[in-house]
């Protein structure tokens, strides 16, 4: 799903015009980031015009368009305050007035996507690692089956491994799903490995929008605005600078370290 935003007005922002590529990972970086994240979810009230897919949000097909936008939190929240994982499945399916045929189905199917053992249903939530309850938000995320899927700092407090295993979950939706995903987070360097199209917001306004890549390389704005860009990034442009040494656009360390060896030999 596509989203296009046209002069929209929230309590915080002013004028946003930008657009949500259909079928990309798309990072946002700025201050109030998730803020933003929030007025795409429709869960703040805005004014101005708003597209899904080619049709225009109204107030009589609201809920139409916010049915196909999940927003997974920055830390797991207890809408309902039951600490057994399947009772939570249960109560969130009927929440989300969410119709399934086969609802035991269903939820261990949403739990094998994201790699957690059907005997977590039998689990206190109150007893999940933290990696597991990152985990289990993607799994009641597919119970609803969005279109678009937005994350709050997906990757924060998670180690290696953990990020790895967030990433391949956000990957397949993407290629296999063709799902929307939008991310934010305030670390560069996850945006500039993870998203394929960024959002750069500056004083609650939108400052840049395009291909991730172009932009983190090609805009001066990042120096003017002093806005951290990601280290692989900053590297390339200070060999650039100092040594006058053209290096290629790089996402892993390792490759840049060979790309070093051949042009120092």
């Amino acid at each position: 799903m596509e989203i296009k935003f046209f002069h929209v007005n929230s309590k915080l922002f002013k004028d946003l015009s930008f657009v949500i590529p259909k079928g990309q990972i798309v990072g946002i970086y700025g201050d109030n980031g998730d803020k933003l994240l929030r007025l795409i979810s429709l869960d703040s009230d805005s004014k101005g015009v708003i597209y899904f897919d080619g049709k225009r949000k109204l107030r009589r097909n609201y809920y139409l368009f916010r049915n196909d936008i999940s927003l997974i939190e920055r830390k797991f929240i207890n809408l309902f305050n039951i600490d057994n994982v399947y009772e939570y499945f249960i109560l969130y399916i009927r929440y989300k007035k969410i119709i399934v045929d086969n609802v035991d189905k269903k939820i261990k199917g949403s739990l094998r996507i994201v790699g957690l053992s059907e005997d977590v249903l039998e689990r206190r939530i109150s007893t999940l690692t933290f990696s597991e309850l990152k985990l289990l938000q993607f799994a009641l995320v597919f119970i609803s089956n969005p279109k678009v899927i937005l994350l709050d700092e997906p990757f924060r407090g998670l180690d290696l491994d953990n990020r790895k295993k967030i990433i391949r979950i956000i990957n397949r939706l993407q290629e296999k799903f063709l799902k929307t995903i939008v991310i934010y987070s305030s670390n560069p360097n996850y945006l500039y490995q993870y998203t394929s199209y960024l959002i750069v917001l500056y004083q609650n306004k939108v400052l840049l929008e395009g291909k991730t890549i172009d932009l983190f390389f090609e805009r001066d704005e990042f120096s003017l605005y002093k806005i951290k860009r990601p280290d692989i990034v900053d590297f390339i442009l200070l060999v650039k600078d100092k040594k006058n040494i053209n290096l290629p656009r790089r996402y892993d360390v390792r490759d840049l370290i060979k790309d070093i060896y051949w042009n120092v030999r």
